[in-house]
């Protein structure tokens, strides 16, 4: 019993080592490139060259998280958010980080986002708001966060040791502690939501409509299963937000209406479901006679 004890202590602290030990690994990857850095002060400079300033000075990279970095200009400017798509876009790909990032450039003082995108692995997902608009003259930050990178990770023998421990534990730790006199059935994982004339298959990412089947992207899906997990009643936007995108790491502003109101299209079959908009604090899912 003893044993079964410290073994039981073991666990949780091999835990609280990954934690700690993950995010410097993904550091390493990240920062300990130098073409990185000099990668991202060129996006300043061409920012400030699109909006013709060829004086002001990109001042050192901030390091935000082990992967979000942030531009700081010397002085004030205004930019068209075409350009800076197109400048981000450009460098990004020639770097070694990740092609799956969101942008969000804010001001100084007051820390408000006034622009902000969103570029995804297949670029069939990508949020590009407002272009074609002109940003007025201040003090901007850029802040460039993306995806974790899984591949470094993984490819560093010293965290691959790491897994290999942590996964050998939880096996052991199951082995150690079931109750073979017991067995506890599975539960099965519903295949199937009827929501009015629909048929939702959540883990496949459809909706089935008298045979017709329509696709949903894995947000759309998320949304969808949070919308039915509470059937005409108010959902916030605030919740929707942190359950769909601030989960992931991402935020991206103007994202939710966008998102809501492709799956409203694609829900446009049945008049008895409706997704409902409640100005100023959130979504509905309407499901007449549910």
């Amino acid at each position: 019993m003893k044993q079964k004890y410290l073994f039981t202590l073991f666990i949780p602290v091999l835990v609280l080592l990954i934690i700690f030990i993950y995010p410097a690994f993904l550091q390493e990857s990240y920062v300990e490139n130098p073409r990185n850095e000099i990668l991202l002060r060129k996006i300043g400079h061409e920012l400030l060259n699109s909006s013709k300033d060829s004086i002001s000075k990109v001042m050192p990279i901030k390091i935000l998280s082990a992967n979000e970095f942030q531009i700081n200009f010397e002085n004030e400017f205004s930019f068209v958010p075409d350009s800076l798509v197109t400048i981000v876009q450009r460098n990004i790909k020639k770097s070694t980080f990740p092609s799956e990032y969101s942008v969000n450039v804010f001001k100084c003082s007051s820390k408000e986002i006034i622009y902000s995108f969103l570029i995804s692995l297949d670029n069939k997902e990508n949020i590009i708001p407002c272009i074609g608009r002109s940003i007025p003259n201040n003090c901007y930050n850029i802040a460039i966060k993306f995806a974790s990178n899984e591949n470094a990770f993984l490819n560093n023998k010293s965290t691959f040791f790491v897994i290999v421990i942590l996964v050998l534990s939880a096996l052991l730790w199951y082995l150690f502690n079931r109750k073979k006199e017991k067995v506890i059935p599975k539960k099965e994982s519903a295949k199937n939501i009827q929501i009015g004339k629909y048929i939702f298959y959540y883990e496949q990412h459809y909706v089935d409509y008298e045979g017709v089947k329509v696709l949903l992207t894995s947000k759309e899906s998320k949304l969808l299963h949070i919308f039915f997990s509470s059937p005409n009643k108010i959902i916030e936007r605030n919740i929707l937000q942190k359950e769909v995108w601030t989960n992931e790491g991402i935020i991206v502003t103007r994202s939710l209406d966008m998102f809501v109101s492709k799956l409203r299209k694609k829900l446009d079959k049945d008049p008895l479901v409706n997704i409902v908009n409640i100005h100023g604090i959130g979504y509905k899912l309407e499901i007449v006679n549910y």
